[in-house]
């Protein structure tokens, strides 16, 4: 592993030694060493993908730079307003950090796209070789945090160290319209038991992320070339077809027409 590769990472993320020898759990000093290539790295090297959301192997095996952006006043606000409420709902989750939150935000744009036609965010993602990452993500926080919105905090999960944020304002009830709120629900009950490695598995699935290359932004309009379980529209097609399956079972209504067991208790 390239030891260059690391200092860039982190200048980009615009973090200290001091705030990556945290999220490490080790002296700032142990971590320079570590940077400049005058300690063994590889010990240390998932920790590193997982907090720079990259391949290293990716990363020294092509031209391509990970893409980052700023976004404009609408992209921000709906961006800081989907952030915002899907910590309010899962901030006390161990298993959701960082990574996670990069696929729920994933799958409420490219699912709203592929039921509606719409974008819900208007935020681009780009494939990352290990999964999907949001290309505004980073200064979307970064500009929540100095509006004092989130504050950042680094956790212990199990053997590393978990980049999370807590909201720092007040979700009022009517904070999302309720349909918006009634479908950004269903993608947060889909992943909210997953890890960041069970999520970005499941990420790989997905045809937008596989039909795109390292580094290129995903273009959304892959999401109409879905297939279940990934398509929201095949998802709601099986339900459908399960339901009625199950309606049409001799069994099932040979219940329907049993008398309620339980009226004499009411």
């Amino acid at each position: 592993m390239d030891h260059t590769i690391i200092k860039k990472l982190r200048k980009e993320h615009r973090w200290t030694q001091d705030e990556v020898a945290d999220m490490l759990w080790i002296s700032r000093v142990t971590y320079n060493l570590l940077e400049n290539g005058k300690t063994p790295r590889d010990s240390y090297r998932e920790q590193l993908q997982d907090i720079f959301d990259v391949s290293f192997f990716a990363l020294q095996n092509t031209n391509k730079k990970p893409v980052s952006r700023t976004l404009d006043k609408h992209t921000y606000e709906k961006t800081k307003k989907l952030i915002l409420y899907i910590l309010s709902k899962t901030s006390q989750l161990p298993n959701v950090w960082k990574t996670v939150i990069y696929k729920m935000l994933y799958f409420c744009e490219f699912d709203r796209y592929e039921l509606t036609g719409q974008r819900l965010t208007w935020l681009d993602f780009v494939k990352l070789p290990k999964w999907p990452a949001p290309a505004g993500f980073d200064y979307a926080i970064k500009k929540m945090e100095a509006e004092g919105s989130i504050i950042p905090v680094n956790a212990k999960y199990m053997w590393y160290t978990q980049q999370r944020y807590m909201i720092n304002q007040k979700i009022s009830d009517n904070f999302l319209w309720s349909e918006e709120e009634i479908f950004i629900n269903t993608i947060i009950e889909r992943l909210k038991d997953m890890n960041a490695s069970e999520v970005s598995d499941y990420s790989h699935g997905d045809i937008p992320w596989q039909a795109t290359p390292d580094m290129d932004l995903i273009d959304i309009i892959l999401a109409n070339h879905r297939l279940y379980p990934y398509s929201a529209k095949a998802r709601a097609e099986k339900l459908e077809q399960d339901m009625n399956n199950l309606t049409n079972n001799p069994a099932f209504t040979f219940l329907l027409d049993e008398p309620d067991l339980y009226e004499d208790f009411i």
